[in-house]
């Protein structure tokens, strides 16, 4: 089988097998030309697959996603073609989770907030949300799950409704986004919404499903303290005056770790051999990170050990050096800050570098 796939996929050379023949594209420099000689197309979020960029199926059987979410990909029309769509749902849940728990503590650090005082509504309850739960829970921070669709489609979620959620001092965002239909997703943070008044927004789901210009006037006139944002209306030609006003503003990463990247391309890796009526036996990621470039458990309060250990910070210093750019240049930079930086690894590979658990702080062990 012929695999054409996008060249910053993770880890692809020791995941795909050798009888598969691989082929490899560079997406920075537009679509890639007929790609319908390959049996197989594996992609990320930066290749857009429609009507407009794929014309025919040619040899093309199946397209794969390395990525949990799929707005780039028209899939009715693939399957028009007759050509088979996966994706790597859940990849980067615990690594969206780790980044909103790190941007929420900085926040509280540095604002003077005891985030366990203060109730986070989280919109969207899937795979990231739901990690983003999990470690709230653990953490004994009140939480709001606010989730329609999937109270309709599940019998055992119960969904919060709007009024309480809107009583939550913050808001995190973690669904798709969807232009139609009862449950759109796009602009559901809007005026109307913001108009209740909130501490913090913190968006690490889809750009769009916050209206920035309603955030931009909520913060303005007082109603929204600060907001992060990893993912931009527009992207990625975001806004400059939007980034100038976040607190912290990052180049849709979130999902960014060693460990969600491997996930992400095993996952469809092993979703395309299948696909083509193979067995598939994926090699353990073994990758582990220096003691030397990690901060000391033992020697840092909680929200420290996170700040130091995540790379937020260099990401927002990256990103705010791309305020005031050409589109052009601003789209290229945006694309290589996502593309060639290299990952984190997530704070449970962190930890385990310290075999004495008695040094690390209690709250650590929620990664455990």
């Amino acid at each position: 089988m012929k695999v054409f796939a996008d060249k910053y996929l993770y880890a692809l050379d020791q995941l795909i097998p050798e009888d598969f023949e691989l082929e490899t594209y560079n997406p920075d420099i537009g679509f890639p030309k007929d790609i319908n000689r390959f049996d197989a197309l594996l992609i990320r979020t930066v290749t857009k697959l429609n009507k407009e960029t794929l014309s025919e199926a040619g040899n093309l059987k199946f397209v794969g996603s390395a990525t949990a979410g799929f707005d780039h990909v028209d899939v009715d029309y693939l399957n028009s073609l007759g050509i088979d769509f996966a994706r790597s749902e859940g990849c980067n849940a615990n690594a969206v989770g780790e980044y909103v728990l790190t941007a929420l503590y900085r926040w509280g650090q540095l604002r003077n907030e005891k985030i366990e005082d203060l109730k986070v509504g989280v919109v969207g309850c899937g795979n990231t949300g739901g990690s983003l739960i999990g470690y709230l829970q653990k953490l004994g921070i009140e939480y709001v799950a606010y989730d329609p669709p999937k109270a309709d489609r599940e019998k055992n979620f119960k969904s919060a409704d709007l009024n309480e959620l809107l009583a939550c001092d913050i808001l995190s965002f973690h669904t798709p986004l969807t232009q139609n239909g009862t449950n759109a997703t796009y602009h559901i943070c809007s005026k109307h919404w913001l108009d209740h008044s909130f501490k913090l927004i913190i968006n690490a789901s889809r750009g769009g499903v916050v209206d920035e210009k309603a955030l931009l006037e909520a913060k303005r006139l007082g109603l929204v303290r600060d907001f992060v944002l990893d993912v931009w209306e527009n992207e990625p030609v975001f806004s400059d005056e939007v980034a100038n006003q976040a607190f912290l503003a990052t180049p849709h990463i979130a999902g960014y770790s060693k460990e969600a990247k491997w996930k992400a391309s095993e996952i469809v890796v092993r979703k395309m051999v299948e696909f083509f009526g193979e067995e598939y036996s994926p090699p353990r990621q073994n990758e582990q990170p220096e003691r030397s470039g990690l901060a000391e458990p033992g020697d840092l309060s909680f929200e420290d050990f996170l700040w130091k250990n995540h790379k937020i910070d260099f990401y927002d210093q990256k990103l705010r050096k791309l305020i005031g750019l050409s589109d052009g240049k601003k789209a290229q930079k945006f694309a290589d800050l996502r593309s060639n930086t290299p990952t984190r690894f997530e704070f449970k590979t962190v930890i385990d570098q310290y075999s004495n658990s008695d040094i690390l702080p209690e709250e650590l062990k929620v990664f455990r």
